[in-house]
């Protein structure tokens, strides 16, 4: 007597429910036994592709649903599940495109339009993972994932107002997600809104105390904060629970250069790039701290093996830049510095119908929108171009921060002064300020500069100051650190206590120094420094008081650049590794003709700068002047 045939979708049925219940062996034993009798079993043959992948056997899984997909090509769940099974072998384009032949077939697949959305994004393609990740969301305001890696990808395009909306919409839906408190975090820590980014952190290591990403935003608070050793002891325990951390190596680098420790750091750079030697950012990292080292030349080897690596990696092309800018190859370092627009944490082209202004176009009788992007120093150094076009022809409209407008009020007769939130009506080209050096080819050979400035304080402002100020050799202003905000501030700001013995000079010292440190009260106190702060409202106060002065002493901040445009004798006190403007191995600045710069011999070292200063004060008379 014949056994009877196999009751095919029964079984299929059975399969499926063992599959559901997580019995893998079971459920693929039957979808097995189908297949012996039907080779090209459509359902057997997805079936036993979707328990492959659940056990993790994605090269079969791929293989089964393949074969399903060519046997039942209209099955949009087929194509589906084909893409999830890609995406876990790495094949992002052929995911990509499974999902695609999926939605051809049922374009309201919502589950499928989110994995195609996590695809995009895996590609780089954020304004495509968004739009799907959006599609999701019309069909279900609830989908927390959706909403939650929307914002990831506005993150990647640096739109972190909308970013942090969006996570805080996927953390609404569900507030004890550690995953989606570290996410708002993390973009608080982007926006440089630390105090606000700290309670999520709290929150998400109570609810997962060893989760990487709050424990890497607390190293960044913690520097933030100034609280250097506690934020590499964070990194460092990091490492021990988890050495291979390639995010703690790197965090580590980073506060230890802070900290004036960059040998160190270059010591156990090797640490990272062990555990992911073919990932772009462990020599991006190794550059950094070569950089920091006052190594550019070495550090351009590390960001160019990085771009071989991802030619479009965006910290390692800044990076780069930096470099190529400090070493004073300014025409490839101009034309580098471009890619900071697709950066986080800098300011992007703004977008006009209008084009931007490259240089090859006449500017002549055009009207040229030039606008701030970053911090007030770099707007004060970089308005000279506004007077570049002027002279060109160009009729220009310039944007500045507000604490700065008063400052520009009589910049030039064919600038306009706008504040920082004005755009012009009507306008013919645009562009950032920083990359006018760009447009007008600036080299070494013909940075433009001023013998006596190019900015002035309004004449009865100064008039008003000199009578306030004590009588004495030589009125001396004087800076001593700038916002703590500054990735870099750690190294370019000093101690008031520290520069105490520049005041046995003799002289009248004159605060410049706006915000004081709770750290520096006790020292100004002491100092018996002049200070007349509290009166400045702006810039163009702190210019009036500035023309009273005979020189400013000073960090690398705002009020050094607001000092020099104004003509005024500036003598800058640089950390070990500058900013590239002041480029190498001098102690003058092609940028501004009566700036002197005193660097440091050794990370951290400014005592040296202080007695170097000291000795040069001691050897100019009250009849030399300064200079």
């Amino acid at each position: 007597m014949k056994k009877p045939p196999e009751a095919t979708p029964a079984r299929l049925l059975e399969a499926l429910e063992l599959l559901k219940k997580g019995e893998l062996a079971g459920a693929e034993a039957i979808c097995l036994r189908i297949l012996r009798r039907q080779a090209l079993h459509p359902d057997a043959l997805h079936f036993h592709g979707l328990i492959a992948m659940r056990s993790g056997r994605f090269d079969e899984s791929v293989i089964r649903l393949k074969r399903a997909a060519a046997v039942a090509p209209k099955n949009a769940d087929v194509h589906a599940n084909l893409g999830i099974a890609l995406m876990g072998l790495g094949q992002k384009e052929q995911a990509a495109a499974s999902f695609e032949r999926s939605l051809a077939l049922n374009p309201n697949k919502t589950d499928t339009r989110f994995n195609h959305g996590l695809v995009l994004f895996q590609m780089g393609r954020y304004a495509d993972a968004i739009s799907s990740f959006d599609f999701v969301i019309s069909r279900r305001t609830d989908h927390a994932e959706a909403h939650y890696h929307r914002g990831y990808a506005l993150s990647e395009l640096n739109r972190l107002e909308e970013a942090l909306a969006a996570q805080q919409k996927a953390l609404g839906l569900q507030p004890a997600s550690a995953v989606f408190l570290s996410a708002t975090a993390a973009t608080l820590c982007l926006l440089k809104r630390y105090n606000e980014a700290e309670p999520f952190i709290q929150k998400a290591l109570a609810s997962q105390p060893g989760m990487e990403l709050p424990i890497l935003c607390l190293v960044d608070v913690l520097r933030f904060r100034g609280e250097l050793q506690e934020s590499l002891e964070v990194a460092e325990k990091l490492i021990v629970k988890n050495p291979a951390s390639l995010q703690g190596h790197i965090w580590r680098s980073k506060i230890l250069i802070l900290l004036g420790q960059p040998e160190k750091a270059l010591d156990l750079s090797a640490f990272s790039r062990n555990i992911a030697p073919h990932d772009p950012i462990t020599h991006v990292n190794h550059g950094f701290i070569l950089a920091a080292l006052n190594r550019p030349e070495e550090a351009l080897v590390f960001y160019d093996r990085a771009l071989e690596l991802k030619p479009d990696d965006l910290d390692a092309s800044y990076n780069r830049a930096f470099a190529l800018l400090v070493l004073g190859r300014l025409e490839e370092g101009w034309r580098a510095y471009e890619c900071r627009h697709a950066r986080q944490n800098t300011a992007s082209v703004r977008n006009y119908p209008q084009p931007r202004w490259s240089g090859k176009e006449q500017i002549k009788n055009r009207r040229l929108f030039a606008y701030h992007e970053q911090g007030l120093g770099d707007t004060i150094h970089f308005s000279r171009y506004a007077l570049l076009a002027a002279a060109a022809g160009a009729q220009v409209l310039l944007s500045v921060q507000t604490p700065l407008k008063r400052l520009f009020r009589n910049f030039h007769p064919l600038v306009t002064i706008l504040d920082q939130n004005e755009a012009p009506l009507d306008f013919d080209l645009h562009s950032p300020l920083l990359s006018l050096p760009l447009a007008f080819e600036t080299t070494l050979r013909n940075i433009p500069a001023w013998p006596n400035g190019y900015l002035s304080a309004p004449i009865e402002e100064t008039a008003r100051w000199v009578p306030r100020l004590p009588m004495g050799r030589r009125r001396i202003g004087l800076v001593w650190s700038g916002s703590p905000i500054h990735t870099n501030d750690a190294n370019r700001s000093v101690a008031l206590a520290r520069l105490s013995p520049l005041f046995r000079s003799g002289d009248v010292w004159v605060s410049l120094q706006k915000e004081v440190r709770a750290s520096d009260r006790n020292a100004l106190h002491a100092s018996g420094l002049c200070d007349l702060t509290a009166e400045l409202t702006d810039f163009a106060d702190t210019a009036a008081l500035i023309a009273a002065l005979d020189l400013v002493i000073t960090v690398d901040t705002s009020v050094a650049h607001l000092a020099a445009a104004l003509g005024k004798p500036v003598w800058l006190m640089l950390p070990f590794a500058p900013d590239f403007r002041w480029l190498l191995d001098r102690d003058d600045s092609p940028w501004y003709p009566k700036l002197r710069l005193f660097r440091q011999n050794r990370p951290g070292d400014w005592d040296d700068v202080v007695t170097r200063i000291s000795a040069a004060l001691q050897s100019i008379s009250h009849s030399d002047g300064i200079i």
